[in-house]
């Protein structure tokens, strides 16, 4: 019988163990089946012993190719189920819309219904904060960054949250906020501080825009890849991308639930990146973070790099299954909950 939650114990583990197993064979993840396999049969639940999240973090199979870290956090049980090289920092890209959202929130306290918005200052403001964090709008993340002080922003936060990892552009490139880095596991508790810490209106308005992510982003990226795609409803996400170039080709433009914010855009001076990527900067990421489960029980985060010749259906194809592969490491994420690719 499978352990039920909040069991511990060498016993309860290996139990624990082989109920993945079970889940592994439902959602047809052979791969991390064979993997999680070897470490227990043929051993007993005593020497089986406990099996770290970083061990299992070691077994998920990742292609030749492309540079991964990931963690899964469980806030019931307040701790990281799964890990791969945490502390590995990556370019943000758009997730640092998360700390630019948190910032401004706390900086300025501003009026976040509609309905009791007085000026059409207030009422802009509303909306780009929505579309940046539903529709990861680039423009509406320039605007804050700009007004926040540029790196100000993640020298606030990282002091504020305790983010050891996390670092704002350097200076000669203050000006693209994608270039801000930070890793797997402080990606985690920036979305744990939002959620636990951070004021309860606020908490509400950013994880109420990440549940109401839309499938096209305001740049007509297709940005349903990761988690979006291998968990049932409810989650909430924050999708990163970059190094893909500014043009979508034809067959890959997502127009379909935009909230089409663009007409509004005016001159900035901050941008998502350069238009021609430092070489340091080149690799194509694509992120996947978010919250999933009731009472966003799961804080899940995905980063990847691919190599430059890798293509976008190739690259959200890569993520999702990796994202499958952690599925039975997120709580109450049952296999018949899980999409097909």
């Amino acid at each position: 019988m499978c352990p039920r939650r909040g069991e511990r114990g060498s016993a309860s583990n290996a139990n624990g163990l082989a109920c993945r197993i079970v889940r592994l064979l439902s959602a047809g993840l052979t791969s991390v089946l064979v993997c999680v396999a070897t470490v227990v049969i043929g051993s007993s639940p005593a020497a089986a012993g406990p099996v770290s999240a970083e061990d299992l973090g070691s077994l998920v199979v990742v292609p030749p190719g492309v540079t991964t870290s990931f963690a899964v956090y469980d806030r019931e049980q307040e701790d990281f189920t799964v890990v791969r090289d945490p502390h590995v920092r990556f370019r943000t890209a758009s997730v640092v819309k998360l700390l630019i959202a948190l910032d401004y929130l706390l900086q300025h306290d501003p009026v976040l219904d509609l309905e009791q918005a007085t000026t059409d200052e207030q009422r802009m403001d509303i909306l780009a904060l929505r579309t940046m964090l539903r529709g990861s709008w680039d423009y509406a993340a320039s605007v804050f960054w700009v007004r926040g002080g540029f790196t100000d922003i993640v020298n606030r936060m990282t002091t504020l949250i305790g983010l050891p990892d996390t670092s704002p552009p350097a200076p000669e490139q203050r000006g693209f906020w994608g270039y801000t880095v930070t890793s797997a596991e402080d990606a985690a508790k920036i979305y744990h501080y939002i959620l636990d810490v951070a004021p309860t209106k606020y908490r509400d308005f950013i994880i109420g825009n990440l549940h109401a992510s839309t499938r096209c982003a305001e740049d007509g990226r297709d940005q349903s890849f990761g988690i979006p795609q291998v968990f049932a409803r409810p989650w909430g996400v924050k999708q990163g991308w970059s190094g893909w170039g500014a043009t979508v080709p034809d067959d890959q433009r997502c127009f379909e639930d935009r909230a089409g914010m663009g007409e509004f855009a005016g001159p900035v001076h901050a941008m998502k990146e350069e238009p021609n990527l430092p070489p340091d900067l080149v690799s194509p990421l694509l992120h996947t973070t978010g919250t999933i489960g009731p009472g966003e029980r799961s804080i899940v985060v995905v980063f990847t790099t691919y190599p430059r010749h890798t293509t976008w259906p190739q690259a959200a194809a890569t993520i999702t299954r990796l994202c499958r592969s952690l599925s039975l490491f997120v709580p109450d994420a049952a296999p018949d909950d899980l999409r097909a690719d």
